[in-house]
C-alpha cells in the first residue's frame, strides 16, 4: 500500500474562485502565541454551502492523524460571526500541545476539512504550543554572522572560485576556527553555518549521515574544536538542520526503496515515485509525522547539542514539516538545553509566519529583507518600508519572537550587486540592520562589500556564494563594526523604530507613528 498522501491534493468542488478555500482556517486565530491559562479564538471562514463547522481538539506532543483527532478529542463547534466561524479553545498549562482539525458540513451533508480539503484522512492538523517560554536571554544581544563554510576558508587560508559552481572550494570548519579572531574583533557574537553533515555536495542540504561530520569540512573534531574556541570568545555556534528532507543516498532512503522499515519514513508510491524537495529527487522528503521518522530526526537534533554543545538551529525550509514536529523538536530540546535557539527558514508573510508562534522561536524575515533591497534600489519608498516593519510587529512581538532580520543569504544574489555596486547604499542597508528592532544577522563578506559579476538570472542561486575575502577592504570592515557597537551601545528599546527621511540614506530614532 502506498504512504504517499495523494488524497492530499485539493478537490474540484471544494474552491471557490472568489473566496479562496471553501472551508478555511490557515492558523487565523486570535493569539499568535499562547500562554498558558490563556484562551484562544480561531476563525475559520467558508463559503455559503456550509451550514455547520465544528473544531476537534486532541492534548498531547503525537503525532496525531486525523482520524486520532477526530475519533479521540473534544468537539468545540463554531458559531457564526459575520461572515465567518469562531470557536473559542480554553486555556491549558504551560507545556500543552495541543492539536486540532477544522471539519465543515456541507449541506449535501459531505463532511470536508480546512484548509480546503477532503476526505478526513486528508485533513491538515492544526498544532499550537501553549508555553510562558520566550526567545532565550542571549538573543537580545544577538548579532549572528552566516558562514557558508565550503566558500569561507581552511586552515591554510581563503578558498578560491571552483572552475564549475557546483565544486567544492575547499572551506571547512578549521579555516572557520583560524578565524574567529576576524569574527570576534568585528563584533559577532553568533555564527550559523551552513550544512557541515556528511553530504555528497558542496551545499550540504543532502545530508548523507546526520550524525557525522563531512571530512572534507573537518569532521567531527574540527566542529568539536570549532565549538570550545567559539564559547572560550563568547561567540554561540549554530547548525543548519534541514529536518525536511535528506539525500536519496541516506542509509533511511535506501532501505526504504528497497522495502524496509523505513518505507513509510517516506511518500513513496507504489510505482515508486516519491514526494522531494520541489523538483530535486535527489532530496526525498521525510515524513516527520510518522512516529519512528520523527523520533529519528528528534534524535539528530539532540545529539549534536548533547554531545557537541551547539547553541541552536537554523532550521531550513521550515514551510516543509508541520508545526506538530516542530512543537515536538522544541519541547524535546529544551528539556536539554533551555538556552537553546531555534529559529525556522520561513519565506512567507508575517500573518502565516503566527503559526510558529510558541512552537518557534523565531523566523527569518523575508518581507524585510526584500523590502529594503527594494527601498536601496529606489523601487519603493520609506513609508511603504516602514509598513513591513509594522506588519511583522502586530503579527509576532519583536520581544516575544525573534525576528532574523538580512539582506542577504546564501540563495540569493548578494544586494550590492542589485545596487549598482554603490557602496552608500550597502552601508545605509548595514546601518538599517543593526539599527531596526530584530534580530540582525549577516553574510559573510558584508564587511568586505564582496559582490559579483554575474546575475542570479545566470548562475542561479550560487551566485551569492563567492569566495570569501579578508582584509580587502578595511573601510567596509570598520564599517559594519562601528554599526555593530552602536547597536550595542544603543539604550533604545526594541519597540523603537527607525525614520526613514525623504532621503533614504538618513535616519534617526523615534516614533515611527508619529513621524510618517
Amino acid at each position: 500500500m502506498s504512504s504517499r498522501r495523494s488524497s492530499v491534493n485539493f478537490a474540484f468542488g471544494n474552491f471557490d474562485i472568489e473566496s479562496g478555500f471553501a472551508v478555511s482556517h490557515q492558523y487565523d486565530r486570535s493569539e499568535g502565541i499562547v500562554r498558558p491559562g490563556q484562551p484562544l479564538s480561531i476563525r475559520v471562514t467558508t463559503v455559503p454551502e456550509y451550514v455547520e463547522v465544528n473544531a476537534y481538539v486532541l492534548e498531547g506532543q503525537g503525532p496525531f492523524t486525523p482520524h486520532d483527532i477526530r475519533e479521540s478529542g473534544e468537539r468545540i463547534p463554531c458559531y457564526r460571526s459575520g461572515l465567518g466561524w469562531v470557536a473559542t479553545l480554553t486555556g491549558r498549562p504551560d507545556g500543552t500541545i495541543v492539536n486540532y482539525i477544522v471539519e465543515a458540513v456541507h449541506r449535501s451533508g459531505h463532511l470536508h476539512y480546512a484548509d480546503g480539503r477532503l476526505p478526513q484522512e486528508a485533513a491538515r492538523v492544526f498544532t499550537y504550543r501553549v508555553t510562558s517560554r520566550r526567545p532565550p536571554s542571549w538573543t537580545n544581544d544577538a548579532v549572528v554572522y552566516q558562514i557558508f563554510v565550503d566558500r569561507f576558508a581552511n586552515a591554510n587560508g581563503p578558498v578560491t572560485t571552483p572552475e564549475n559552481d557546483l565544486d567544492f572550494a575547499g572551506g571547512d570548519l578549521h579555516g572557520v576556527t583560524a578565524n574567529l579572531g576576524w569574527l570576534e574583533d568585528l563584533g559577532v557574537n553568533c555564527v550559523w553555518l551552513t550544512p557541515v553533515f556528511t553530504c555528497h555536495s558542496y551545499h550540504g542540504y543532502d545530508a548523507i549521515d546526520l550524525k557525522t561530520i563531512d571530512p572534507r569540512f573537518g569532521g567531527d573534531g574540527a566542529l568539536r574544536e570549532l565549538v570550545d574556541q567559539a564559547h572560550e570568545k563568547g561567540i554561540r555556534v549554530l547548525l543548519d538542520l534541514v529536518p525536511n528532507h535528506i539525500s536519496h543516498r541516506h542509509p533511511w532512503f535506501v532501505s526504504a526503496r528497497s522495502g524496509g522499515p523505513e518505507r513509510e519514513w517516506f511518500f513513496i508510491d507504489d510505482d515508486g515515485s516519491y514526494l522531494s524537495f520541489f523538483t530535486s529527487k535527489t532530496m526525498p522528503k521525510v515524513n516527520l509525522d510518522h512516529p519512528q521518522a520523527r523520533g529519528a530526526m528528534l534524535d539528530v537534533a539532540a545529539y549534536w547539542v548533547r554531545e557537541f554543545g551547539v547553541d541552536g538551529y537554523r532550521i531550513d525550509h521550515a514551510l516543509g514539516p508541520s508545526e506538530s514536529f516542530f512543537a515536538a523538536l522544541s519541547t524535546h530540546l529544551e528539556a536539554i538545553d533551555p538556552d537553546i535557539w531555534l529559529f525556522g527558514e520561513v519565506t512567507a508573510t508575517p500573518q502565516l509566519c503566527r503559526r510558529y508562534g510558541g512552537v518557534l522561536d523565531g523566523v527569518t524575515d523575508f518581507p524585510f529583507a526584500y523590502g529594503l533591497r527594494e527601498l536601496l534600489a529606489g523601487n519603493i519608498d520609506h513609508r511603504d518600508f516602514a509598513e513591513v516593519e509594522r506588519e511583522a510587529a502586530a503579527a509576532l512581538d519583536p520581544a516575544e519572537f525573534s525576528w532574523v532580520r538580512f539582506f542577504d543569504n546564501h540563495d540569493m544574489a548578494r544586494a550590492i550587486h542589485g545596487w549598482d555596486n554603490e557602496r552608500a547604499a550597502l552601508e545605509t542597508a548595514v546601518d538599517a540592520l543593526f539599527a531596526l528592532p530584530g534580530v540582525p544577522s549577516f553574510f559573510y563578506g558584508t564587511e568586505q562589500a564582496l559582490s559579483h559579476d554575474r546575475s542570479e538570472a545566470e548562475a542561479g542561486l550560487n551566485v551569492g556564494r563567492v569566495p570569501m575575502t579578508f582584509e580587502a577592504d578595511d573601510g567596509m570592515y570598520v564599517h559594519v563594526r562601528n554599526a555593530i557597537r552602536r547597536r550595542a551601545e544603543s539604550t533604545n528599546t526594541p519597540e523603537s523604530q527607525l525614520l526613514w527621511a525623504d532621503d533614504w540614506r538618513s535616519w534617526a530614532w523615534g516614533d515611527l507613528e508619529g513621524r510618517l
